[in-house]
């Protein structure tokens, strides 16, 4: 089954595209090929962003490595909201 992991940041004293850009970095050297990972701009509100984390549900539905080191480096840049979805089907 696979597994959807959510990163919602709220940002505080960032820009967006800046931090999209140290996160881009950060997924280039860390990623796993088995993950997929994208990044979204709430439309209308600058300072959240969302991270989604396509896997295979290897972890049995916790949290991966890759997110919990992602939400712990993010919370410094805001409140971090970090969630594991399963699709149905």
């Amino acid at each position: 089954m696979n597994a959807l992991e959510i990163i919602h940041v709220r940002m505080v004293g960032i820009s967006p595209d800046e931090l999209c850009s140290h996160i881009a970095e950060s997924l280039r050297q860390e990623r796993s090929c088995e993950e997929v990972v994208y990044m979204y701009r709430r439309e209308g509100l600058e300072t959240d962003l969302a991270i989604h984390i396509h896997r295979a549900d290897t972890a049995g539905g916790e949290h991966s490595d890759l997110g919990l080191r992602l939400a712990a480096a993010l919370r410094e840049h805001g409140a971090v909201k970090h969630t594991v979805w399963k699709r149905l089907g």
